[in-house]
């Protein structure tokens, strides 16, 4: 049973110190047995201007995220860093950048990249009150999912989670694992987050692993925390609270493979997902 592993984070602007943290954050999950890891989104960098951190440290984040992969000997998903370029090499316009999720082996090899394709713009009863992420990122448009410490994984991202034409999408593709690198605001993942990553879980017959920030960020931002493992009938294999730490919890494949035999969503589904024009799988 591969095990796997989601590293809660408070992260602010000060990259070094949010790599050091994370850096002494890792090796515990590898001590409890970890093959997969998973950083939460924006773990590299909470705020501060993004552009500007692609530009000057998008390379440096990328080798680093490469590094601790060979460096532990896991599959490690960098929940999202700020890149100035889309995968193809393109440069993002408007300066702008893409909030891209990348994946790297246990020998340090970049096996997949997933930028977000639903941006946060909403309004919340929070001292933030209103965010608008197509300000700053521009949205993705590839499907991705990739095999990892020995797992079929489907790639999201935070606001990914409200969307499950997204998940179903990932399943139909092969995965496994649904993750989500998060940092789900408090007042939203008080009402929602263990609603939506159940469900996700329930209606895929997936497991689940999020990865969420936690705490004050900054006067304004505040994240939820309680990263998650669920399994593919919906229960709570492993939560955190709302502080920094590790989470370590067994994926047990017989199972979903017994689950999904069982109650076989997938044979009895009758409606078809159509993606959007703009919209493929990698």
């Amino acid at each position: 049973m591969p095990k796997v592993s989601a590293i809660q984070m408070t992260s602010t602007d000060d990259l070094h110190n949010n790599l050091r943290v994370a850096e002494g954050l890792m090796p515990q999950a590898v001590d409890q047995g970890a093959q997969l890891i998973l950083l939460p989104e924006n773990f590299a960098s909470y705020g501060g201007a993004y552009r500007q951190i692609a530009e000057r440290h998008g390379d440096e984040i990328q080798a680093w995220l490469s590094h601790w992969a060979k460096t532990l000997g896991v599959c490690l998903i960098g929940g999202t860093i700020p890149l100035s370029q889309r995968a193809d090499g393109t440069e993002v316009v408007q300066g702008k950048v893409r909030a891209a999720s990348v994946m790297y082996s246990d020998a340090g090899e970049l096996l997949g990249r997933y930028d977000k394709i639903h941006l946060f713009d909403v309004s919340v009863g929070d001292a933030q009150g209103r965010y608008c992420e197509s300000e700053t990122f521009e949205a993705g448009e590839r499907i991705v999912v990739r095999a990892g410490a020995g797992i079929q994984i489907g790639m999201a991202v935070c606001y990914d989670l409200r969307f499950a034409t997204l998940a179903r999408a990932l399943v139909d593709a092969g995965a496994q694992l649904l993750v989500y690198p998060s940092a789900f605001t408090e007042m939203t993942g008080a009402a929602h987050w263990k609603l939506l990553l159940q469900a996700r879980a329930v209606e895929s017959g997936c497991y689940v692993l999020a990865a969420d920030q936690c705490g004050q960020h900054s006067a304004k931002r505040k994240s939820y925390g309680h990263s998650m493992l669920i399994d593919p009938w919906g229960k709570v294999v492993a939560e955190m609270d709302n502080n920094p730490g590790v989470l370590v919890a067994d994926i047990n494949l017989e199972y979903l493979n017994e689950i999904r035999h069982n109650l076989p969503l997938h044979e009895h589904q009758r409606l078809a997902v159509e993606l959007p024009n703009d919209i493929c799988f990698d």
